[in-house]
Formats: C-alpha cells, structure tokens, sequence
C-alpha cells in the first residue's frame, strides 16, 4: 500500500514523541520489488527422447503414422515404451465409446443387412447395445436413444444408396505392406472400416467419425495420411481378397445423430487423383521413417498441435506440455 495504516501511523507518532525509533525491514521492500523484476526466464525444454534406433518402430499402424506426423512423443510413449492409457473406474463413457459403438453397428449392419427387415431399427438397436456394453449409464442411454434413431434412419438411407449398383462391401479387413527400406523392411498395417468394390475393380475406402473429420487440407498436406495409406495398402495387393483392386473415393462418413444425422465428406475423388494421393502418402511415409531412423532424431512432443485433436492428450502430462508451453497449445 501507498499509505499506511492508521495503526502504524499512530505508533509512529508516539515512538517519536517518546523519542524513540521504530527499526526497519528494508529487506522486505526488495523482496516485494524482487516479486515484479524476476529473474530470467528459462522455460524447461519441449522433452524430445532418442530410444536406440533398434528400438524403434518397425511396425505401424496407418492410424500411428498420423500421430507420428503429429505429436511423435505420443509414438515413443504408446509404441515404444508401451504406456496405455487406462480408464478410471468412475469414467463416464465418452467419445471414444461413441465411435466404437458406431463402429460395431455399421459393422453388424453390413453382416446383418440381408437378414433385417428394418435396417434403422437394427441399427439403433446395436448402438445402443454396443453403449450399454461400454458401460453407459441409464441417463446417457436415455439421451442417446433420440440421437441414435436420427442417425439409424440415415445409416439405413445410405446403405440402400450405396448398396444399389451391387457393389461388394467389405467391413473390418486387414491389410498390410512391407517396405524395402534402407536399415530394414518397414511394415505398414490398416484395418478398413469399410471397403466397397464395385464391378470395374474400384475400391472405395470409407471411415467412420463421430466427430469432425480431417480436412482436405489435412489429407492432402499429410498430417491425416490414414485414408491414402490404406489406399496405398489396397493397390499394392495388401488386402487378401482385393488383389489387383485399385483406389476409388476416400471418403469420411461422419455420424452425429444431430441435424444432419450424418455427412459423406468425399476427401479424395477415386481413379487418378486416389492413386496419387496414395503414391504421395507412401512416398512421405519413406521420407517419415528414413528421418526417425536417425540416431539423433528424437520423438519430439507435439510438432504440430494445430492437429492435435484433444487438448491434454493421453501423454501431455507425461510430456509435461505445461512446463514449456504457456497455454499447453503452441500457435506453430
């Protein structure tokens, strides 16, 4: 304070009266100046671990090669020292569980389609289902249950659209493909939500999101390589059943239940411009694994955050993002 108090003021007043002097506390005065004039700052350093090159991934799926273009921290902690994230035991379900129970719903929907006479019926049903299985509560459920008939009635529209010319859909293959890379084969492996081949031997790659999928921008620059990769997998014969198949759309098919119920977000048209993608994607992959090859090149912490999709992540702690960063989202 500028002024003293009223009591220091009249004890001041009477010790000079008695002629006697109050001691000082000049030390205190520099402490509170030390206080606004601190010394330098010097933020700790954005951690960026080197494990032994042999330790080193030599298999990935195309889902980990988007977060090593990313947060590569994420790949050290996950895939190297094999840290998993493990859910409280009071954890509401979230978002995750939502995608995998739309996950498993298409998926039975496909097995199921020519057996079901209501298809959106269907659907709601393993949705909901596939919910309680996660371990959602009554009152989530009650709140899933409208979202959940929008979106079976969409779900069930885009099956008969798409269904229609007599295409082959094939849900939950594997495939994978082995790179001849300089200090070893590299194996990239990917489980397609949905293929649909068509009679011109055209596969078309389809992935399921209840949240917002990757822009274009994103595909095409290569911080989202999960759909050219995979379709990078499908023309190199990587899918058994699907030799000699070629690339058509890469499409996100993204389900809310809300209005719309549901989106298809085409990223990449099929023919040419799906088989470039796919060559650009797998040259950038080569690129990506040659450069984390290097004995010095550490698996820094979130070399793009702008991309990021959550904001502490399952690793930020570890990387102790707080402590480097002044909001936890570097703006680079």
């Amino acid at each position: 304070p500028a002024v003293e108090s009223r009591w220091l003021w009249r004890l001041r007043t009477l010790a000079q009266g008695a002629g006697v002097a109050l001691p000082g506390r000049p030390e205190v005065v520099a402490w509170a100046r030390a206080l606004d004039a601190p010394a330098a700052y010097k933020p700790a350093q954005r951690p960026a671990p080197k494990p032994p090159v042999e330790d080193r991934p030599k298999v990935m799926a195309v889902t980990r090669v988007e977060a090593l273009t990313r947060d590569p921290y994420a790949v050290w902690a996950r895939d190297i020292l094999r840290l998993y994230r493990i859910d409280r035991p009071d954890e509401p379900t979230d978002a995750r569980a939502r995608g995998t129970a739309i996950h498993n719903a298409f998926e039975r929907l496909a097995e199921d389609w020519d057996k079901t006479d209501d298809p959106a019926a269907h659907f709601e049903r393993l949705y909901l289902d596939a919910l309680e299985a996660a371990g959602a509560p009554a009152s989530a459920l009650a709140r899933e249950q409208a979202l959940a008939r929008e979106a079976a009635l969409w779900v069930a529209d885009l099956e008969r659209r798409r269904r229609a010319d007599g295409r082959r859909i094939i849900v939950e293959q594997k495939g994978e493909l082995t790179l001849p890379l300089p200090g070893g084969p590299f194996t990239i492996n990917a489980r397609a939500d949905r293929i649909e081949l068509t009679s011109e031997g055209q596969g078309h790659i389809l992935d399921y999101k209840t949240g917002s999928p990757p822009t274009a921008k994103m595909v095409e620059t290569g911080f989202s390589p999960q759909l050219t990769l995979t379709a990078a997998i499908l023309m190199a014969g990587g899918f058994k059943g699907l030799e000699g198949a070629t690339p058509g759309d890469l499409t996100y098919l993204q389900v809310s239940g809300r209005k719309p119920a549901g989106r298809e977000e085409v990223r990449v048209q099929g023919g040419e411009a799906a088989t470039a993608a796919a060559v650009k994607a797998l040259d950038g992959l080569q690129r990506l694994v040659a450069a984390f090859r290097d004995p010095g090149r550490g698996y820094t912490s979130r070399t793009a955050p702008q991309f990021v999709h959550d904001y502490a992540g399952d690793y930020g702690h570890l990387a102790r993002v707080f402590e480097w960063s002044t909001s936890g989202e570097e703006d680079e």
